[in-house]
C-alpha cells in the first residue's frame, strides 16, 4: 500500500526530496512518514495528503498506523466548523523534511 503525499517539484526540489522518496510531514502535535509524488499539478505552497494510511506489512492490530496516518497531525478540539460541525481538518500548517537514508524513526 502506498503512502503518498503530492508535492510540487519545485517545492520538493527545495526541500531535497525526490519523487518516491520518503518524507516527514510535521506538526505542532507530531510527525508522520510518507512518500513523495511530484505533480505541477498542486499549487507550491501546498501539499496534500490522504488520511487513513498504515503499513499492512507491520504487526497488527495498528500496523503502524501512527507512523504514516495524516490525522496525526490534526487536532478535534474547537473550533468547529458552524455548518458542518467539525474540526478544522481540511488544512493545517505542516513542516516537511527528507528522512535521510536508514532514519525512518
Amino acid at each position: 500500500m502506498t503512502r503518498d503525499l503530492v508535492y510540487h517539484p519545485d517545492t520538493a526540489a527545495r526541500h531535497r526530496i525526490a519523487h518516491g522518496e520518503w518524507m516527514w510531514i510535521e506538526s505542532p502535535r507530531g510527525r508522520v512518514k510518507q512518500r513523495a509524488r511530484l505533480t505541477a499539478g498542486i499549487d507550491p505552497r501546498v501539499i496534500n495528503a490522504e488520511h487513513g494510511w498504515w503499513f499492512p506489512e507491520k504487526p497488527g492490530p495498528e500496523y503502524g498506523v501512527w507512523e504514516s496516518n495524516i490525522n496525526v497531525l490534526t487536532d478535534n478540539g474547537p473550533p468547529y466548523d458552524p455548518a458542518m460541525g467539525t474540526y478544522a481538518l481540511r488544512a493545517l500548517l505542516c513542516r516537511v523534511a527528507r528522512v535521510e537514508s536508514g532514519k525512518y524513526s
